[in-house]
């Protein structure tokens, strides 16, 4: 984000504070700007879901969100990071994060008797492990782990692993993340991968040819380093992703439901079945049908990067998606005693940081459905 649009975000919330603090031109530049009522919206929507947040607690609460406001006007810039994301952050002590909704609700299914299952626990240990081309694998929090890493030359710093100093010869890894966590790496080549819970990545320890060729399980954000020499692919379900240099999103928790989303540069989708591909540019989500081609629309990028920042961002999704999702996040079984709440649309956003039951918290406040938390179960009525 650049200065001007720094200060565009201020004056927005200079406004909602105090209409008379901008002048009447000022103020018809925002209002003749779609991006900047949108985001007058959003913002007012915050201030509203603030003061519904406090109104129990009996702040001072027009100090609190002052405080609020300047703590994100001064947060820390990133080179993709977004206005939603600046503005949801942290802010005062008294709140850690904030949830926004809006929903549509879709024909509802028959009422039963017995709840539905939309995601079970798993009972196996969560955590993050190393398999190698020899045939072993540990568990990065093992002691083994260090001399593994050692031997290899792989270096390894806060949540990720590096291989641009690898010292043995060419052999295939396979980091495999846990459901309750997620992992970064940095290839050989010095491309930056964030692999998100429960999924896999098999990759050479050096790339070696005329292609650099990774396979992905689960969902994984590539940052590809460019060489116009040697093309980045990388091979999901059924489908093969074809780079230079760029920043993209791959997601196949299920064979049916294969995403490639693009942030920047350009990227080619094929499936391997029906030979079907695409070019996508960025902004665009290419989504694998069932008869092997390819549903491609503009998608809100936000909701395929921000796991990758430390957030839950779901953009118009149903609630049992919204529910697999933190499933799968906290190792937790999934229980909807209500099927027609499964199908409402919502926009919500909390922190991957905090507990299962202040993520619930926020999604109860927004007044569609109401779900607990008990004995490692989430029950949603």
């Amino acid at each position: 984000m650049d200065d001007q649009d720094m200060k565009n975000k201020k004056d927005l919330l200079d406004a909602l504070d105090d209409p008379d603090s901008l002048s009447q031109e000022e103020l018809d530049a925002i209002l003749n700007d779609p991006n900047e009522q949108e985001d007058a919206r959003l913002l007012g929507n915050y201030r509203q879901a603030f003061v519904r947040r406090h109104a129990s607690l009996k702040p001072d609460v027009n100090k609190e969100w002052n405080n609020f406001r300047q703590s994100k006007i001064s947060s820390r810039s990133k080179g993709k990071q977004l206005w939603v994301g600046i503005t949801i952050g942290v802010a005062a002590s008294v709140f850690l994060f904030l949830g926004w909704q809006m929903f549509h609700q879709i024909p509802l299914q028959s009422p039963v008797n017995q709840p539905i299952v939309a995601f079970t626990a798993s009972t196996q240990s969560q955590e993050v492990l190393l398999s190698t081309g020899d045939g072993r694998m540990v568990s990065l929090s093992a002691p083994q782990a260090d001399s593994l890493l050692r031997e290899t030359g792989i270096t390894r710093g806060e949540e990720e692993l590096d291989y641009q100093q690898t010292i043995r010869e060419t052999e295939i890894h396979t980091l495999t993340t846990p459901r309750c966590g997620a992992y970064q790496l940095r290839l050989a080549d010095g491309t930056q991968v964030w692999l998100n819970a429960e999924s896999r990545l098999k990759y050479p320890s050096r790339f070696t040819g005329e292609q650099r060729v990774v396979e992905l399980e689960g969902e994984g954000y590539f940052k590809v380093m460019p060489d116009t020499k040697r093309p980045f692919i990388v091979k999901s379900g059924n489908i093969t992703t074809e780079v230079l240099g760029t920043e993209f999103n791959v997601r196949t928790y299920v064979s049916d439901d294969s995403h490639v989303t693009l942030l920047k540069g350009s990227v080619k989708v094929k499936d391997v079945s029906s030979s079907s591909e695409v070019v996508i540019r960025p902004g665009e989500d290419a989504h694998l049908q069932g008869d092997g081609t390819f549903d491609v629309r503009e998608v809100d990028t936000d909701n395929y990067y921000l796991w990758t920042e430390g957030y839950f961002y779901f953009d118009n999704e149903t609630v049992v998606e919204i529910m697999r999702e933190l499933g799968r996040w906290y190792n937790i079984r999934v229980e909807f005693e209500n099927p027609q709440a499964m199908n409402y649309r919502l926009h919500f956003l909390a922190e991957r940081d905090q507990k299962i039951e202040e993520v619930l918290q926020l999604l109860n406040m927004l007044g569609k459905v109401q779900a607990t938390c008990e004995n490692n179960k989430i029950s949603v009525k």
